[in-house]
């Protein structure tokens, strides 16, 4: 008797709201301007990063990605796998891949990650990251 596959999960459906939202912040971040990235924080946006403290108030948060871009020029490919919406939040999981090139001339620094956007929706409307946490499948490695 021969065994039928299993059948194949249907991709889920993402929220086109929370889909843009996650483009805009991928297109921030990968502008490596600080600007773009502070516009994409609510004004309670924590983030919650590997080997790190977590980074509250926008002031922290401002000098924290400051510092990210003095360091290195990066570039992220975030893939969202699935969101929904919760009332004025939105969850966003996913898997991340990105190089930091070291502005010092230093190897690169390569990521593979996971992690969990938590949006809120702003009074016009508008899809904001809350909270922005993420962990590594494996330790960040260099060449």
């Amino acid at each position: 008797m021969t065994q039928k596959p299993a059948p194949r999960k249907a991709k889920p459906k993402l929220d086109p709201g929370l889909l843009r939202a996650h483009k805009a912040y991928e297109s921030a971040i990968n502008s490596n301007q600080p600007d773009r990235v502070m516009a994409m924080y609510d004004k309670d946006a924590e983030i919650l990063q590997p080997g790190g403290p977590i980074v509250t108030g926008r002031s922290n948060i401002r000098k924290w990605v400051s510092d990210y871009f003095k360091a290195c020029k990066t570039h992220w490919k975030k893939v969202p796998l699935q969101n929904y919406v919760c009332g004025d939040y939105g969850f966003d999981e996913g898997i991340d891949t990105a190089v930091d090139s070291p502005r010092d001339g230093s190897p690169p620094i390569y990521w593979n990650c996971k992690g969990i956007l938590i949006y809120k929706r702003q009074k016009n409307g508008e899809w904001l990251i809350f909270r922005d946490i993420w962990n590594n499948n494996k330790p960040p490695v260099g060449n």
